[in-house]
């Protein structure tokens, strides 16, 4: 009897023995059970949203079973995309993205407390020189580089009869967003300091590049400029951005060739060059300013009707998300331009810029399945960028310096180069500007900053360090 009891307290010790054997093999069984539990809850259909309130639509549905559909592997595509267009609380996660984008300094809008904050713009003092012969255009044999002239300074010609917005509507003021009807527009403001500095900063570039290529600054205006007739903007103490061109064209050295952005877009203010709900222009608002550009490069403008239009919507931009997702405002979309011929895009998210690592090849204009559809211009902002036309074999170059404004300018570049480089100077940081050009046999500098760039601190320090 004794033994049989021994037997069985040796056979409970045992089982005891292995129950904690395995309870050490599986440390973290109730954290993995509860994440399980959390996934399948997430799957469960009626948990899942079936329509954005922010973005007033109906999201992605389970798509149907079919055999034909499996095996071309569309089935499995459209369940991804259910998936992620559904996902709960995504309103909520966009908003956050938002917000954090804004935060990172990608929203161009400066504001010195309120708009009327902001210095009074002075007249240009100095008067505009004749206007030469436009530059020669690049060739692959080295030629002497022109000598510039200062580009005469915006002419603030009558405005024609206006096609913008008639500001009729009730006015809502959003902190540094105006909401006019089903529009928004960014608060403007001027800066004595950061104009100076960032037309000496260009005016620099220009200087340490003299007899190398060109310099050519395309200073991207807010739509509220473009968009609203001046006697309102200054009424609600908007800085009128047409002024701040001119001063700081008025300020760039010899060496640099100005754009005038203003009177190349205004007579075309009736049509869609600014978006409704989003700080950026239209890529048709880029054209009208590449239009000109070519002009004064000695380049023909090849027109939009020679690329392929791909349209994307809905977009809200971020001004839908400044504003508290206001439903008065009008949806936009984003059109993208497919220049012509074999042109490629090459994408570099990290330091190594070598002609030999240029990165990844990607979809010139990329489908975008989310609401920030303006990422299909490069697919967002990279360190570097690279266009190649293969169509072009005389290994003439551009370099294009840029924030989020310039992501649909680079396209129409492709139809003057064999290579485009598209800088993001916010998060390019292997090379001064200077060995860039030199090592990359650049032909031309594009500088194409938005207003709010051109006269932030942030944006004219990593200018500075750019440039050396």
């Amino acid at each position: 009897m004794h033994d049989e009891h021994e037997i069985m307290s040796r056979r409970a010790r045992r089982a005891h023995v292995e129950k904690q054997k395995r309870r050490a093999r599986l440390p973290g069984l109730p954290f993995f059970l509860a994440l399980g539990i959390l996934t399948l809850i997430a799957w469960i259909l009626p948990l899942r949203p079936t329509v954005s309130a922010k973005e007033k639509r109906t999201l992605e549905t389970f798509p149907e079973f079919s055999l034909s559909a499996v095996t071309d592997g569309s089935y499995f595509s459209d369940i991804s995309l259910w998936f992620s267009d559904t996902f709960p609380g995504r309103d909520g996660w966009i908003m956050a993205a938002q917000r954090l984008e804004a935060l990172y300094g990608d929203s161009s809008v400066t504001v010195y407390g309120n708009a009327s904050a902001g210095d009074k713009i002075p007249v240009p003092s100095t008067p505009a020189p004749e206007t030469s012969a436009d530059p020669a255009k690049p060739t692959s044999e080295p030629t002497p580089t022109p000598e510039p002239t200062l580009t005469p300074e915006p002419t603030l010609t009558p405005e024609p009869e206006w096609g913008g917005e008639n500001p009729d509507d009730e006015l809502v003021t959003l902190g540094a967003v105006i909401q006019i009807g089903d529009s928004a527009y960014t608060y403007t403001a001027f800066s004595q300091y950061y104009s100076d500095t960032y037309a000496a900063n260009v005016t620099r570039a220009a200087d340490l590049l003299e007899g190398k290529c060109r310099v050519f600054d395309v200073f991207v205006l807010h739509g509220t400029t473009l968009m609203l007739p001046r006697e309102y903007r200054e009424s609600i103490g908007v800085a009128c951005e047409e002024d701040i061109l001119a001063y700081v064209n008025s300020q760039m050295g010899g060496n640099v060739y100005c754009v005038d952005t203003y009177n190349s877009l205004l007579p075309h203010n009736g049509e869609y060059i600014y978006f409704r709900t989003d700080h950026h222009w239209t890529a048709l608002g880029a054209w009208y300013a590449y239009a000109e550009w070519a002009k004064m490069a000695g380049f023909e403008p090849v027109p939009l009707s020679e690329y392929e239009e791909i349209v994307q919507e809905p977009f809200y931009g971020s001004l839908y998300y400044q504003a508290h997702q206001s439903g008065k405002l009008t949806v936009d979309q984003v059109y993208g331009y497919v220049p012509p011929g074999d042109v490629h895009l090459y994408i570099n998210q990290g330091s190594n810029d070598s002609l030999s690592h240029r990165g990844y090849e990607q979809t010139l204009i990329t489908q975008i399945h989310g609401n920030d559809k303006y990422m299909c211009f490069l697919t967002g902002d990279f360190p570097l960028c690279t266009f190649i036309n293969n169509d072009i074999t005389d290994g003439s170059a551009c370099l294009l310096v840029k924030n989020s404004n310039g992501n649909p300018f680079g396209y129409y570049l492709t139809q003057h180069y064999q290579y485009v480089y598209v800088m993001d100077y916010r998060k390019y940081f292997s090379r001064p500007l200077t060995k860039f050009v030199d090592y990359y046999d650049v032909d031309d500098v594009i500088f194409c900053l938005s207003s709010g760039q051109a006269q932030s601190a942030g944006g004219n320090s990593l200018l500075q360090g750019l440039i050396q």
